[in-house]
Order: C-alpha cells, then structure tokens, then sequence
C-alpha cells in the first residue's frame, strides 16, 4: 500500500476512535452527537470522485441537519470533484482550501544535547491536570471546554497514550501518540507560550519516536498545520512524503483558519 493511502487509513482509524461514522458513495460521515461542537468529530470526509453532486451535497445537509449538527465536509481529489466545489455556494457552503504536508519518520534518531533540567512521563491519573493545563493554553486548539472534552475523550481511550515534558518540575509541553495496528500518529503537540523557542518539543518527540520503536511500530506519521512548524519536525528526522489538498465546507460557524488565529 503507498504511503498516503496508509495515511487515509489511519485517517479513518483516528476519526473513529471519538466519532460514530455511517458510508454515502463518496466518503464517510463521522458525528458524535454528545460533542456537537468538536470539530474532527463532525465532519463528512470525501475522498472519492463525487457522481451525482447536488443530492450528495443535500444529502449531506440533511444528514447532519437531523442530528442537530452543523454540516460541514473534507473534500478531496480536488481536481476530479471541482464541479462540486463550484456548486457549494448554490448548497449555502462557505469553504476555504489548504494544502498540508504529511510526514513520516524516517527511523533514525537525531542526537540531542543532554538536557538534566528535562524529565519525560506518561500522562496517568496523577499529572494528568498538568497535561490538560498545558493543552488548555494553546488557543488554537479551540474554546477551553471543548478542548477539555475532547482531551478526556482521547486520554481515556486505549488508542491514545500521552506524555508530558517538565522543565525543572514544571509541566510545560504535551503530546499524545494514537496507534492503530503498525501505524502510529502523533496529536496535539502543545508547548506552553513562555518556554517555546527552546527546542523542548524535539525532546518530547523523540521520546515518543523510541516509544513506537519499542510498540513494533512501523510508521510514525505527523501532519504539521504549518510550513514553519513542518521545518521543526524535519529536523527530528520526519520527512514529507507528500502534501494533501482539501476543500473544507461548512453551513455555518467558525472556518478551520479563524479558530487557529484564535479570532
């Protein structure tokens, strides 16, 4: 299989593992009616050529519609389904386009500066307010108490395992690894504001890199948000195999790129 179709793959494993999900022709329908406002949980993921686009877009309306959730919707294989991105406004979509690098690591190790003042534990029962502190402090990730939801939603679930960076004692960066069979995928990496800038985050993820050594994993899979942020990765050995194009759409509420401006 290429390496991007695992990635879908893990894509759909990840969505599941918070989401219920039901099949149309083109994709698939993930919602989770108890958490109406988390995005990734309520989304339709359209990776196929889309046939008959007007019912598809109705249809996908009122899917969401009758479960009282805002539609909104991935679309993919953006150059074979322009037709149907060129029908969204006529559906009362709004859509915005972004272009993310994937990346994989490549298996070797970079050689860090031993750093005594570091220490790096798995996120339990006892440090876990910690953990969800510094997640909380990071804006982008979205309003404080659906960020609060969806942590416990993952931290309890046997897909995730999280881990926590201190600094001299102090809890300060955060990230949690999802695994599905081989594959592995890291999330929410997260620094609190006054300790970036210090390289911290390559610790934490090389620590997680030996960890899915030690799991049997065969891909470790990152998706940066940005160019500046994808050049931090690639320094820890993680390398593009490739960039995804999509077409978020939604009826309503905030864009993807209004809530990581945190406006």
């Amino acid at each position: 299989m290429h390496k991007l179709e695992l990635m879908t793959q893990l894509d759909i494993d990840y969505l599941k593992s918070f989401s219920n999900m039901e099949r149309c022709s083109a994709g698939i329908l993930f919602y989770n009616k108890e958490m109406p406002t988390y995005y990734d949980a309520n989304h339709a993921h359209i990776w196929q050529k889309i046939e008959h686009i007007d019912s598809l877009l109705t249809d996908i309306k009122k899917f969401y519609v009758s479960k009282d959730l805002i539609p909104r919707m991935y679309i993919y294989n953006v150059e074979e389904n322009q037709q149907c991105i060129e029908k969204l406004h006529a559906h009362g979509f709004q859509y915005e386009t972004f272009t993310n690098d994937v990346q994989c690591w490549n298996g070797e190790f970079v050689q860090l500066p031993v750093n005594p003042s570091i220490q790096i534990e798995r996120v339990t029962d006892s440090n876990v307010q910690e953990a969800l502190a510094v997640e909380m402090s990071i804006s982008t990730f979205g309003e404080p108490a659906l960020i609060k939801e969806a942590f416990y939603k993952t931290y309890r679930s046997p897909y995730f395992t999280y881990y926590l960076l201190r600094v001299n004692g102090e809890a300060c960066c955060t990230a949690n690894i999802f695994v599905s069979g081989n594959q592995g995928r890291v999330e929410s990496v997260a620094t609190i504001k006054s300790f970036r800038g210090h390289g911290l985050i390559g610790y934490l993820l090389q620590h997680i890199q030996k960890q899915s050594v030690n799991a049997g994993i065969e891909s470790l899979w990152i998706m940066p948000i940005s160019e500046p942020v994808a050049r931090v990765y690639a320094k820890l050995n993680f390398k593009s195999v490739g960039s995804v194009t999509s077409i978020h759409a939604f009826t309503e509420g905030k864009s993807i790129e209004e809530i990581r401006l945190g406006s």
